[in-house]
Order: C-alpha cells, then sequence, then structure tokens
C-alpha cells in the first residue's frame, strides 16, 4: 500500500488533528477515510492515527501578488503548489494521545483499516446505509437502532429536496434483508402525501445499470417490497372502494364503528386544534371520553347506545345528543345528566367543544361510522403502508393517533418486544411540535423513551428538527440529514454536524445525506440510491403473466 502523503511539519499536530501533504499524482477529497502509522520518540511501539478529510487546500508556495498564478503557469515565475488535506481523528491504535510526527507516512484506509477508523470491526450487527463518496459501503450499528443499544431515527431536511422518505425506506429496506431479527420485525409507513408508496411492491423501470451496481456492492437484493399490505380511506361511509383512483386493486379500506371509537377513547384525537392542554376545554374532552366509555360497557355487542338506549351509529347522531344534553341544562331539564357529560364546565364551554367537534366530524364521517370495524392489521404483512394523504389535517391526526395508540397498548399488554415493529411518520413536527399541544405528542413521547424495550422503533422525518418536541430528537440515536435551509442549521439540534458539515448540511444535493450515529465521533456524508420499487404509476413495470398452457405450443 503505497502512501498519498505526508504528516506536515509546517502546520501543528495533536492527537485529534493533523494536516497531510498531499504527494503529486495523489488525491484526497473530502470525507476520505487516512490512516497514519507513527512511532513513539525512541520506542519501536508502532501507533495508528485514523481520521477523516475535513479540509482540502490548495495554494502557491514562493509567491506572494494575487496574479502570480498567471504568471507561474507561463513558467515565468517559479513556484511550487501546496496541498494539504486536514484530518480529524476517529480513533487511535492504542489509545496513546500523542500527536504523529512530521513526516510519518499516510494512506488512504482500506479493507481491515478502513473497518477500524470507522468502528465497524466492533458492531456485531451491521446493515448497509449507503456508500460514501469514494464508493465505500457505509455501515450503522443495528444494535443502536433496534432497541439493544439505543433506538429511533431521526431524519431532517427540506421538502422535496432532502429526500427524507426516499431514505426511510431505503433504510427499511436494508433492514428487512440484512438485521439479524430480520424474520421477526415489521414496518408500518404513513403515507402523507400524494399516492408515492402504493407502488412500492411493484418494479421500478427507471432502475439499473448503476444503481443496480450499488445495491450489489452493499450485498442488497435489487427487488420492490414483498409482503406489502395497502389500506386507504373509504370514499364514503360504509364503502367498500378505498378512496385511491389510480390503484384500487390489493388496497383495502380502513374504518372504526361507533363502539370502537368510544371504547377506545380516540375522541381527543379529533381536537388536533386543540390550545394549551391544560384548559378548560381539555377537560370537557376528558369528561366527554370517560362517558362515551361508560356507555360503552354498557351497551350491546357492535353497538353503541346512550342511556336512554338510543343507538349512536355517527359522529353527526352523537353530536345531535351532545346537543341535547346541553339544551337540557339550559332549559333545567335534566341537569344531571349535564354533570355527566360535562362534569362542572360552563355551558360556554360545552358549546366550544360542541363546534370544534362539529367541525372535525365533518373531516372524518367516513372514517368513524356505524357498526362495522375494518382494522389495519400490521402483523398480517411484512410491511404495511396506510394512505392518508388526501385527508383533511385533523383527520390525519386521528389515523395516526388511533393507531399509534393502539399498536403501543398491544405491545404493553404483550410484554414482548417482538414482534418489533419499525413506524415511518413524515412531518413528525406536525404530530409532536415543540411549543403547541398535540393530542398525539404524549403517546410519540412514550414511544421516543420506553418504545426501545416495547419493540416501538420511530423513524421519523420533519423538515425543521428545531420545530419538534425536544425529547423526541434528543432520544434519537441515529440523525440524518438532508439539505438544510441556513437558518434551520444553526439550531442546537444540528450540534452533532461539527467541523464544516453545518455549511455543506445547506448544500446537499438529492441523494446525498449527513449521518451520525454513536459508535463514530464524527458524522459520515453518504449517498443511496434510487431504489429498485416504484414510487409513482408512471415508474411501475406492468407485470405480464403468461398462463402455463402456453408452454405447451
Amino acid at each position: 500500500m503505497k502512501p498519498v502523503g505526508i504528516v506536515l511539519g509546517t502546520k501543528p499536530s495533536d492527537p485529534l488533528e493533523f494536516w497531510v501533504g498531499v504527494e503529486s499524482g495523489n488525491y484526497l477529497q473530502l470525507d476520505d477515510v487516512v490512516m497514519v502509522r507513527s512511532r513513539i520518540d525512541g520506542s519501536s511501539k508502532e501507533i495508528k492515527f485514523y481520521g477523516l478529510v475535513h479540509e482540502v487546500q490548495k495554494y502557491l508556495e514562493g509567491v506572494e501578488l494575487v496574479y502570480d498564478a498567471q504568471l507561474v503557469n507561463s513558467g515565468i515565475v517559479p513556484a511550487n503548489i501546496a496541498y494539504m488535506a486536514r484530518v480529524m481523528v476517529t480513533r487511535i491504535e492504542p489509545e496513546i494521545y500523542i500527536p504523529p510526527t512530521p513526516g510519518d507516512p499516510a494512506f488512504r484506509a482500506q479493507g481491515e483499516e478502513l473497518d477500524k477508523a470507522l468502528y465497524y470491526d466492533g458492531m456485531k450487527n451491521r446493515i448497509p446505509v449507503g456508500l460514501s463518496r469514494s464508493g465505500d459501503v457505509v455501515y450503522l450499528n443495528y444494535d443502536f437502532l433496534n432497541g439493544r443499544e439505543g433506538a429511533h431515527v431521526s431524519i431532517s431536511g427540506m421538502s422535496g429536496v432532502a429526500t427524507k422518505t426516499s431514505y426511510a425506506l431505503f433504510l427499511l429496506y436494508s433492514v428487512f434483508q440484512r438485521a439479524d431479527d430480520r424474520d421477526r420485525i415489521h414496518g408500518l409507513i404513513f403515507n402523507v402525501k400524494g399516492k408515492d408508496l402504493l407502488w412500492i411492491d411493484k418494479k421500478n423501470r427507471k432502475f439499473g445499470g448503476k444503481f443496480e451496481e450499488d445495491f450489489k456492492r452493499m450485498g442488497l437484493e435489487a427487488k420492490p417490497f414483498i409482503n406489502v399490505g395497502f389500506f386507504a380511506p373509504p370514499e364514503m361511509p360504509g364503502s367498500n372502494v378505498p378512496a385511491t383512483k389510480d390503484r384500487l386493486e390489493g388496497i383495502s379500506p380502513y374504518c372504526w364503528s361507533m363502539k370502537e371509537f368510544a371504547q377506545e377513547g380516540l375522541l381527543r384525537f379529533l381536537f388536533a386544534e386543540g390550545d394549551d392542554g391544560a384548559s378548560s376545554l381539555h377537560y370537557v374532552i376528558d369528561r366527554v371520553t370517560e362517558k362515551l366509555q361508560q356507555l360503552a360497557r354498557i351497551s350491546p355487542p357492535d353497538i353503541l347506545t346512550d342511556e336512554n338506549g338510543r343507538e349512536i351509529d355517527s359522529l353527526d347522531r352523537l353530536r345531535e345528543i351532545l346537543q341535547e344534553v346541553i339544551e337540557d341544562k339550559e332549559s333545567k331539564t335534566d341537569p344531571d345528566r349535564y354533570r355527566e357529560w360535562f362534569g362542572t364546565a360552563a355551558t360556554a364551554t360545552a358549546y366550544a367543544f360542541l363546534r370544534r367537534f362539529h367541525h372535525a366530524a365533518s373531516h372524518c364521517r367516513s372514517l368513524i361510522h356505524g357498526h362495522e370495524t375494518r382494522p389495519i392489521d400490521w402483523k398480517r404483512h411484512r410491511l404495511t403502508v396506510i394512505d392518508i394523504s388526501d385527508l383533511h389535517g385533523i383527520a390525519k391526526m386521528f389515523v395516526v393517533g388511533s393507531m399509534l395508540k393502539r399498536i403501543f397498548r398491544e405491545k404493553e399488554e404483550s410484554g414482548n418486544p417482538y414482534p418489533k415493529i419499525f413506524v415511518v411518520l413524515d412531518e413528525l413536527n406536525k404530530y409532536a411540535p415543540k411549543d403547541r399541544w398535540s393530542p398525539i405528542k404524549d403517546i410519540l413521547l412514550d414511544i421516543a423513551e420506553r418504545g426501545r424495550s416495547l419493540g416501538v422503533i420511530l423513524i421519523g422525518a420533519q423538515q425543521t428538527a428545531s420545530e419538534v418536541e425536544k425529547r423526541i430528537v434528543a432520544n434519537a440515536a441515529i440523525k440524518v440529514t438532508g439539505r438544510l435551509d441556513s437558518s434551520e442549521v444553526l439550531s442546537k439540534e444540528y450540534e452533532f454536524l461539527t467541523g464544516n458539515f453545518r455549511q455543506r448540511a445547506i448544500m446537499l444535493k438529492k441523494g446525498s445525506m449527513i449521518l451520525y450515529q454513536p459508535d463514530i465521533p464524527n458524522p459520515v456524508m453518504i449517498n443511496f440510491p434510487l431504489g429498485p420499487w416504484a414510487t409513482k404509476k408512471e415508474e411501475a413495470q406492468e407485470e405480464v403473466h403468461v398462463p402455463k398452457e402456453f408452454d405447451q405450443f
């Protein structure tokens, strides 16, 4: 192995940083991995320094004037080109913290040396998560993803440029193929924008060439997702047709019955636009939720009835009953019934609740209706895609909140982390905002803080991590960043972007991400290829099925 340069003596070296002078005919670029062999003065003991190139410089030695470069190119003025690379140390073997000696040879780390530089040699369970700028496979310590040592992923970046969802899919695909517990894990994705994720079980006609070579290099089989369950809201209440125009085949509608809505205490998820969680409005929400749960316990099977035995078969019917209860209080006909529903809340607060409930009900009629429940059974499929893209914001909040609550409750009741479920949720800043109340913020906090022990892993994506509840971001062991806005990158949430990575984050291209994981002290720049699965109808490759009888001709 030939050296690419030597440790410079014209720049100070220390145990954590040094400069390499690149020899003629070689080159070092940003993110290259370097290894330097050094010896203690007067000793034969060898020390190896491993590091990442964080800065490269070129300048002319021996000239002073601004335009002397033109004279040098013409051969009039003699000068040498100085080519230097600043290396940030990631590892020292053995751990003797002395600086390397000027003149020590520097090598491009490869093979086992690369594994040591990036701590791959200590990862018992590793999965490929992309390629470096030099084409080497970048690995992630799976133990910091699946809950053994840590859990959860936070992906940030500008909308449409950072490819957050695309990378979340790629990461999930790698887990399904290379994780040591891959036979006991499931994935669940909320499709929040467009219909992109409704085609991931189809081949991508654009896939091939370099993309296929990259998959082979990472040891991943290039094929679409298999065993995928697709779910979408119905077109109208009680309909068997999903509200997906471009694709109907293989998609099941989902909905909640009024009985389940009451039993599970799902009313709070209809109030996505609530104020402070301690306000009187939320007192009413809790009281009405408790009353509905009480009615569900005493109602006949599969039917929800009120105290007088009248069936409540829709949200509109429930609104009528609530209106009736308030009017009975105002006319003093039945004040005791009002206390059962609204407690000690003033009628003005009850009317405020009713107005918000009526607004929410108008957007959720097709989701909560009648006697029949069409559940989303995530355990039946390796990957479950729940389409919420065409729903109003309140309806989206209801679906996400109801699903996460059920999953978390099921995992708590089982007490077994397996089967594990990886939940991919985009627009996390809307569901768990930093400074505002959200009906599902508490659930997401529970997942972030206790999910690793229950086998619920959150892969959260957001445009701005600074607007997400900080405990959720802080509990994510793996942090990934695509292109960021210049003001966003200055937030404390991106302090893991050391060196010049903050500056580089504002100019990243599609398919490039910055990855931070606990095993490696510095962030790593990665590229990930286009997936072999389609994300649009136009990309989906039609499959031609030829009957067996044609083989006889």
